[in-house]
């Protein structure tokens, strides 16, 4: 079974590539497609192990372990053309990965409610708790769905519209079938802040104040780890946070993460 992708739109537009979170699939952006392909020439990605790239076959290992190298490998190849790779969650993590893997590859990059060192360290308390994370890796090797639905709820958590959020988040889950929910929740234990000094293209990173799984505080440490790089390196990351707004700032405040994005890749044309 090969990676599941499917392009929308038409192909005069920038192409943009979109990747979901952990446990999740493509189908959390669906309700955004209908403004995006005004825009952007759309690429949907299944990450291995997970939605509709849930088969056995699609997750490559190095060494019989999955690793952030290898989908990040799986998931360019992919994409033939340069584009922006936006990334969700996990999902920013592989994204960030292929922008220092393949950056022929990469026009710009954005990151939402992403993290590049997701578990707390002495020196990056801005995430999540090491024991909290701990109890939750073993709540999904004892119960998958369970914690599935647990993950969901700290999602929505923090937002205006929590309630319907969650039945969208539910549905997109009632799709999905994940086959590698353990091996794909270790991804998140990657420390990734020495790889954006690697970057070379634009970066926007998108947060929400709201967020139960990445901490507000992200914001600044973010801030201050990008002025370092930026001391050195161009161009600057850029750093939006909605107010409000949870893990799923897409989708809660729909228009104003369109505008940002929009503005975004219009600024790295002009720059670039």
């Amino acid at each position: 079974m090969a990676i599941y992708h499917q392009s929308f739109g038409s192909t005069d537009n920038p192409e943009l590539v979109l990747l979901h979170g952990w446990g999740m699939s493509s189908a959390i952006w669906q309700t955004l497609m209908s403004e995006l392909t005004m825009s952007f020439y759309v690429t949907l990605i299944d990450l291995p192990g997970l939605g509709r790239s849930a088969g056995v076959d699609s997750v490559k290992r190095v060494e019989g372990t999955l690793s952030l190298d290898s989908i990040a490998e799986q998931v360019a190849a992919v994409v033939k053309q340069p584009a922006y790779w936006l990334g969700w969650s996990l999902g920013g993590l592989i994204a960030t990965q292929i922008a220092v893997q393949y950056p022929e590859k990469v026009k710009g990059l954005i990151t939402v409610a992403s993290n590049p060192c997701f578990v707390q360290k002495t020196d990056w308390p801005s995430a999540m708790e090491r024991g909290v994370y701990a109890q939750f890796k073993e709540a999904v090797a004892v119960n998958p769905e369970k914690a599935l639905m647990r993950f969901a709820m700290l999602q929505v958590q923090g937002s205006e519209a929590a309630k319907p959020l969650l039945k969208q988040i539910k549905a997109v889950l009632a799709e999905s079938q994940p086959t590698h929910l353990l091996e794909t929740l270790t991804l998140l234990e990657n420390d990734i802040r020495e790889r954006l000094s690697q970057l070379r293209c634009p970066v926007l990173h998108i947060y929400g104040a709201a967020d139960q799984l990445v901490p507000v505080c992200i914001v600044s440490a973010v801030a201050e780890l990008s002025s370092e790089l930026s001391s050195k390196f161009s161009p600057a990351h850029q750093i939006v946070c909605f107010e409000s707004a949870g893990h799923l700032p897409f989708l809660s405040h729909p228009e104003a993460f369109m505008q940002s994005l929009l503005d975004f890749t219009r600024s790295a044309i002009i720059h670039g």
